[in-house]
């Protein structure tokens, strides 16, 4: 595939990038002592890092690398052949995406050795909320990076969604905890449906809410890359 070859250049600016490779490999594992402080299971701590893997290594990243290959006008030249603008832009979260999912393997086998927590009993909503959850962040990061003028600007125009998620997604304390009608709402955050199908691969929760609401988030995403996705620099 020729989006495979976009792929593996990005892979090798990828391992360059030491901001990157902070993100997506040093960062998340400064996460687990405040997972642990919050709840010591391995459910939780397994759930924890998933959902930080989708923000980091996935989205913020993505949302730099689209900036950066934008002004650089590498995006612009590979349009002008023959690849396809979906081809280019898969092509381009490829690493991102290949790391992030690395992650979550070495997360759960690293959680399952040190806390023995059990295989999960219903792993197709595991791997549906890791696969749905990707699509999504890879989306609002193609998007974020349409309002976002240069690489630096996206520790800005990334943070209301990164807050949201972690504060507000159940990720750092759960829903239970705050008002019911604060927490209806906090629902409809991108990262929240992930989190509750990650659980119920373990136990019974609820799925048909978090499938629509990822739906629903996938089909907006896919509307605004279309709509406002710039190939173009905003000098």
């Amino acid at each position: 595939m020729r989006a495979v070859a976009i792929g593996q250049a990005e892979l090798k600016l990828f391992w360059r990038n030491r901001t990157a490779l902070f993100n997506s490999l040093l960062l998340p594992l400064l996460l687990v002592p405040v997972l642990i402080s919050v709840d010591a299971e391995g459910i939780p701590l397994v759930v924890g890092l998933i959902g930080f893997a989708l923000l980091m290594a996935v989205y913020y990243n993505l949302v730099t690398t689209f900036v950066a290959r934008r002004e650089e006008l590498v995006l612009k030249r590979l349009r002008v052949g023959e690849l396809t603008d979906q081809e280019i832009l898969v092509g381009a979260s490829l690493p991102s995406v290949v790391v992030a999912l690395g992650q979550m393997v070495l997360y759960c086998a690293v959680v399952a050795v040190v806390t023995g927590v059990a295989v999960p009993a219903r792993p197709w909503f595991l791997l549906l909320g890791v696969l749905a959850g990707t699509l999504v962040f890879v989306l609002l990061a193609a998007v974020s990076s349409a309002f976002t003028r240069t690489v630096e600007m996206a520790q800005v125009t990334s943070l209301p969604i990164l807050m949201a998620c972690l504060f507000g997604s159940g990720l750092m304390f759960p829903l239970s905890a705050l008002p019911s009608g604060l927490a209806s709402v906090l629902e409809y955050l991108p990262l929240t449906p992930v989190l509750e199908l990650l659980r119920a691969g373990w136990a019974d929760g609820p799925v048909l809410q978090p499938m629509i609401v990822l739906a629903v988030w996938t089909v907006l995403g896919t509307y605004a890359v279309q709509r406002w996705f710039r190939w173009d620099p905003r000098r």
